[in-house]
């Protein structure tokens, strides 16, 4: 939800120019990869940590740091990383970030300690940004504006590709090597997305550099006085702190008796993630009939339910649970990203860019904090905590979404949302 498909701000106004000649297939394909090459890493240990606890002979909430240390850094650079796309160029910027993530992710796999992992993993999550907001700003700025939704669509669709290989290829490698070797591998394919893109993505023709970063982040402070906004913030935070609890700590119960899954089983658990490339398309459409608070309540009950029948006993059952709550986080997270525009009266990009930063936050901490109830009450406690975190976030969006079925209500129909295609 694998994610998404993370949340990029929206395109920049285009600049008064000729229409744009749309690129090649070879354009496309560039973009489809740069989105897998930003998800294939975020997430790696999630399917691994079962493994990685004989490894490194530690706990579970030292072990769930490989996660929170990645998307914390996530979350730091995202409000910036637009920023620096607006004033040093797409193609510059997306191409310095998937080479400094290759390093990153093969330095990653020469690590001998814990410390040493989760040093490499933070800085490879402070790689990440770059390449989504540069990636969405290039299609809104390249393409014809009719063609731009297909576009995206291809992208959003590479993210979540990413997002499961990324877990299925390390589960697979590590399986049959070591952990090590998965970063290695996981490596070289970044490196190999590197020359794709480098060869196949056209360079920009109608990029206009911002005057300063200082002018790209004068609008971050006006937010913060934005109750809407911050309502909206806190619910992104809810969403990925749920799907990040669930994946991370369903893999310590699946590897537990009576299950025993191995390290192949696990990584095609995340399977489900595929649902997003499924869900996300008619997120947008039941929002235009129907509206995002309605779809978005629908959304919450539709992954509660999820986690609740991820308490029986048959791992069919289980996976069956995953696979609805997955999709009930990717439609929420869809009508969460709508809403954020609308509430901005200004500098879109930057309101945006927040909502990233407390999204991943979210999922930092969706890492990390659960280990608590994870050593007190095992999964149980685990689903019980999720399920109280979506109550929460219903109730924030009950109370502050306004609805078109209210009279005089001023919310319209807006494009269909960019979910993230990696969560968790």
């Amino acid at each position: 939800m694998s994610s998404a498909a993370t949340v990029p701000p929206p395109s920049p106004p285009r600049p008064a120019a000729a229409s744009p000649v749309a690129p090649s297939w070879r354009a496309r394909v560039a973009v489809i990869v740069a989105g897998m090459s930003a998800f294939f890493t975020m997430y790696v240990t999630q399917g691994l940590l079962p493994s990685l606890r004989g490894v490194f002979h530690a706990g579970v909430a030292e072990l769930s740091l490989t996660i929170t240390f990645t998307t914390l850094a996530v979350a730091l650079a995202a409000p910036f990383s637009g920023s620096v796309s607006d004033r040093f160029g797409r193609k510059r910027v997306l191409l310095l970030s998937i080479a400094a993530l290759t390093v990153t992710t093969l330095l990653a796999g020469t690590a001998s300690t814990l410390r040493g992992l989760l040093v490499w993993r933070l800085l490879e999550g402070l790689c990440i940004p770059g390449i989504f907001t540069a990636t969405v700003a290039y299609i809104g700025e390249e393409w014809p504006l009719g063609q731009v939704p297909a576009v995206t669509a291809l992208y959003i669709s590479g993210s979540v590709a990413g997002g499961f290989l990324g877990r299925f290829i390390a589960g697979l490698a590590t399986a049959r090597w070591d952990w090590q070797v998965a970063f290695m591998v996981l490596g070289l394919i970044n490196a190999a997305i590197f020359v794709v893109v480098a060869a196949w993505l056209p360079r920009s023709t109608r990029f206009r550099a911002s005057s300063s970063l200082r002018e790209s982040l004068r609008g971050l402070p006006r937010h913060l006085r934005n109750p809407l906004l911050l309502g909206s913030y806190a619910i992104g935070f809810g969403i990925l702190f749920s799907q990040v609890c669930s994946f991370t700590y369903v893999s310590f119960h699946l590897a537990e008796a009576p299950y025993l899954l191995d390290l192949r089983e696990l990584s095609l658990l995340f399977t489900v993630y595929l649902v997003g490339m499924v869900v996300t398309p008619l997120a947008g459409r039941l929002a235009w009939r129907f509206g995002q608070r309605r779809v978005f309540s629908y959304a919450v009950a539709c992954s509660a339910l999820g986690m609740a029948l991820t308490l029986a006993p048959s791992v069919a059952m289980i996976v069956l649970g995953l696979t609805l709550s997955s999709a009930g986080v990717f439609i929420a997270q869809s009508m969460a990203t709508s809403q954020v525009p609308l509430f901005a009266r200004e500098a879109r990009s930057s309101a945006v860019g927040l909502y990233v930063m407390c999204y991943y936050f979210g999922g930092s901490v969706g890492a990390f904090a659960p280990s608590v109830v994870w050593s007190h009450a095992g999964w149980p406690g685990c689903v019980a905590l999720v399920m109280l975190v979506q109550l929460l976030i219903w109730i924030a969006a009950v109370r502050i979404w306004p609805s078109r079925s209210q009279p005089g209500s001023t919310q319209q129909p807006v494009h269909q949302p960019q979910p993230d295609p990696q969560q968790a």
